[in-house]
């Protein structure tokens, strides 16, 4: 027992450790308050200065728990309404995943409390092991960015126009540094300490604020005017509000594609020029479209008679030796008739896709029946429109920032996000989701266009900015004239440094700091 006290925190630690994380929740999407973003960490800075390491790890992993269960509760909703899965097994699976996600703010808690001990100023720990940690979090076990700490300025998009430069990994780096100068304003290290300490503290908090703010604010013009007179393509985006049992009953499959194909016929009224782009959202088709001759019929003369590219989600086939494996996939039909290019998803989705570690984890597909393992497509690969090139991204694959970028990089002029949010419910997930999408535009200077089988479909401008957005869970069909920028940022070109190098920076403090306490001890 006395072994298991010198790790518990006090009661008044760990409700202040859960208390701050609920309220951290509340500077995402959609509550967006966004400043609370800049001062959320403050506590857990507080926490890891009072508690000695092993305590400021369960503190701040009980925080995180707590951010993230107020978050990503929606992952219930998921499981128990449409996984079929039991309310108990689902809350289960909710903490596992909301602990694991909490463990990074534990981590953080636990690095700062060990190398402010050994006199390692938290102005430069703190950003580099958040920075690091959160980078990290992004790519471990294939990968879990939702909602990195700069996400919580999709509130405020003239301060996350720097993303150009270091995506979300700069952006959060800078907030948590900003986190440390306000802690260091109310609570210095020296209680003694004159009160000028603190204004300056206080002073340089407010200037990299205000200086990003000013910037991001000419910044946000100055891509705002480049747009008005970049090229445009005019871009419809099909919301047919398609229940998930409707989807896929086989005898439905007509009515389906008619409410998409209603909807692009009265698009097509409002659009003169020809050809123009239509998205239809992720599964639009429910079937092998291409394989299935009689269901695919309808949209090749469709696409055909409105002169039209229409780009539409379905399952895919691809061939594995003498079996064929299931892809989740978006094809380009041309105004021709005929079909264009198709993209298999890239990045699947954990315990939805496919079993990470199907060998040890063989009892996750019988108790969530999942089939086999989805086929993984090709990193990169754009669709070609004529002479312009379209990035697809299925579903979540617009949180990850590599994936945009090589899309980018391969001569995407347009991103476009297809997903079927109707797995979440009426919860905050479809506007989390959305928000993403805002930062991979500003990242990469693109315009993006999102359908979304029950909400939230609309348009991202380069500049982050939202137009023509629909609600959930009613039909809707919006059209934009879309510009294609040509100009690459500094992020496309040269990918996140700043994520990699914080890591590697944290590290070698934490090294330094665990050889000093040794060094003492001996």
């Amino acid at each position: 027992m006395s072994r298991l006290a010198s790790w518990r925190p006090d009661r008044g630690a760990a409700l202040t450790a859960v208390f701050s994380g609920l309220i951290l929740a509340c500077a995402f999407a959609p509550v967006n308050l966004w400043p609370l973003s800049m001062v959320g960490v403050v506590p857990f800075l507080w926490l890891a200065r009072r508690l000695p390491p092993k305590k400021a790890l369960i503190a701040g992993w009980l925080g995180g728990l707590a951010l993230y269960l107020g978050l990503i509760y929606w992952v219930i909703v998921v499981m128990v309404t449409y996984g079929g899965v039991h309310w108990s097994a689902a809350f289960l699976a909710l903490i596992i995943f909301a602990w694991y996600l909490g463990s990074y703010l534990g981590i953080f808690c636990w690095a700062l409390s060990l190398t402010t001990r050994q006199g390692i100023n938290p102005l430069l720990a703190a950003p580099l092991v958040w920075a690091g940690f959160e980078w990290l979090r992004g790519i471990i076990f294939t990968g879990v960015p939702w909602l990195p700490l700069s996400m919580g300025l999709a509130g405020n998009l003239d301060l996350v126009q720097s993303a150009e430069l270091w995506s979300t990994s700069g952006l959060s780096l800078l907030l948590v540094l900003v986190n440390v100068l306000v802690y260091q304003a109310l609570f210095p290290a020296d209680p003694k300490a004159p009160n000028w300490r603190r204004g300056l503290a206080l002073a340089v908090a407010l200037v990299l604020v205000g200086g990003g703010w000013l910037w991001g604010g000419q910044r946000y013009a100055q891509v705002e005017a480049a747009a008005q007179k970049a090229p445009t393509l005019p871009v419809s985006v099909v919301q047919a509000n398609v229940s998930l049992p409707m989807m896929w009953q086989k005898k439905l499959r007509p009515v389906v594609i008619e409410r998409h194909a209603r909807a692009t016929r009265k698009a097509a009224k409002d659009n003169p020029e020809r050809p123009w782009l239509v998205v239809w959202p992720e599964s639009a088709a429910p079937f092998y479209f291409m394989r299935d001759a009689r269901p695919s019929l309808p949209v090749l003369e469709l696409a055909r008679d409105l002169d039209a590219y229409i780009m539409l989600g379905s399952l895919g086939a691809v061939e594995q030796g003498k079996r064929f494996q299931v892809s989740n996939r978006s094809w380009l039909v041309g105004p021709d008739g005929r079909a264009a290019g198709f993209y298999d998803k890239v990045h699947l989705v954990p315990f939805g896709e496919y079993v990470p570690l199907g060998q040890v984890l063989f009892f996750v597909r019988a108790v969530a029946q999942i089939g086999d393992d989805f086929a993984v497509g090709q990193p990169g690969k754009v669709l070609k429109m004529g002479p312009l090139a379209l990035g697809p991204l299925i579903c979540y694959e617009s949180i990850f920032p590599g994936l945009a970028r090589d899309m980018r990089l391969n001569g995407a002029g347009l991103l476009v996000n297809q997903t079927n949010d109707a797995w979440f419910g009426r919860t905050s997930a479809p506007y989390q989701h959305l928000s993403h999408l805002q930062l991979r535009a500003v990242e990469n200077r693109v315009a993006c266009a999102r359908a979304a089988t029950t909400g939230i479909s609309g348009f991202v401008m380069p500049s982050g900015r939202l137009i023509q957005t629909t609600g959930i869970y009613r039909p809707g069909l919006e059209s934009a004239r879309l510009p294609l920028m040509k100009s690459m940022t500094f992020f496309t070109r040269h990918g996140d440094l700043i994520g990699p190098g914080a890591l590697a920076a944290a590290l070698l403090l934490m090294a330094l700091a665990w050889w000093r306490a040794r060094k003492r001890e001996a």
